[in-house]
């Protein structure tokens, strides 16, 4: 018996491995295929930045859903910003001509009398760059929510993870400040900063009866957006954060496999079991 409780768990370890194997070799984040920041709307009324599919190494294409405005900032991650126009909506956006790579921050601005619209997004290139920390410090609005941090290469947002993002006016913290997170996958939760301003935001499981991945495709991907608003005198502001999540690595991976290894290292061990059963009664007939 302890031969085939062995086996089953060592058989089942190997599956569990094997999965785990099989989900690095996917691509993820921002690169992958299924490249994107949410594409389907109707699941929220508050503006969103769009990276579009098929994404180059040193560009992409922005759709701006929601304030019909005319530009979108782009921030560099060394430093500096740039403008790029908007066309029916959508903008080619390059990195410098230096060729530096990593995050860049995107902004769009839509201001009218007292009130003040701030769409935000971050584009990965996979070209090298600094840390993202600079870009992160830079102030590029009077309200921001900044992450902090962001996903490494290759990695991105998932179910079930906590994530800290930062609320910030003029440049300080804002404590007890109420973070809206709404997903594509129809959940809503509500968060408030503590007294740093930051606030934990834990990624709802929603991706349950989603379509999954078939064979060695992507897992699937959501869009998310973070949102927050500050009144100031006679001005208010309402500042969003958008991008995508995914689906928990360990979503049906170990249980699956090692169940099913599990099985077939028990099996395997019976015709053993029984070889060494029908020995013993042979030594205790003799």
């Amino acid at each position: 018996m302890r031969f085939i409780l062995v086996s089953a768990l060592l058989l089942g370890m190997a599956g569990a491995l094997w999965a785990q194997h099989d989900e690095h070799r996917q691509p993820t984040g921002e690169r992958g295929s299924g490249r994107g920041n949410g594409g389907r709307g109707g699941w929220t009324a508050q503006p969103l930045l769009l990276l579009e599919r098929g994404d180059e190494r040193a560009s992409t294409t922005l759709r701006v859903r929601g304030p019909e405005v005319p530009s979108v900032t782009v921030f560099g991650p060394a430093g500096g910003e740039r403008e790029f126009q908007l066309v029916d909506g959508r903008a080619k956006i390059q990195v410098a001509n230096t060729g530096i790579g990593n995050y860049h921050w995107l902004q769009v601005r839509d201001e009218k009398e007292q009130h003040v619209g701030v769409a935000t997004t971050v584009w990965y290139s996979s070209l090298a760059g600094p840390s993202p920390r600079r870009l992160l410090e830079t102030r590029h609005s009077e309200l921001e929510i900044v992450p902090t941090p962001l996903p490494r290469e290759h990695a991105n947002y998932r179910e079930s993870e906590k994530w800290r993002f930062m609320v910030r006016y003029e440049g300080q913290a804002l404590a007890e400040q109420r973070l809206l997170l709404e997903t594509e996958n129809g959940s809503r939760s509500t968060f408030v900063t503590d007294a740093q301003g930051v606030a934990t935001v834990l990624f709802p499981r929603d991706f349950a009866g989603k379509a999954g991945r078939s064979g060695h495709g992507p897992r699937p991907r959501a869009g998310f957006v973070l949102s927050t608003e500050h009144v100031a005198g006679e001005r208010h502001f309402v500042t969003t954060f958008n991008t995508v999540y995914g689906e928990d690595v360990d979503r049906g991976r170990s249980l699956g496999w090692g169940a099913a290894f599990g099985v077939f290292g028990m099996l395997s061990a019976l015709p053993l079991l029984r070889r060494r059963k029908r020995s013993e009664n042979k030594e205790q007939s003799c």
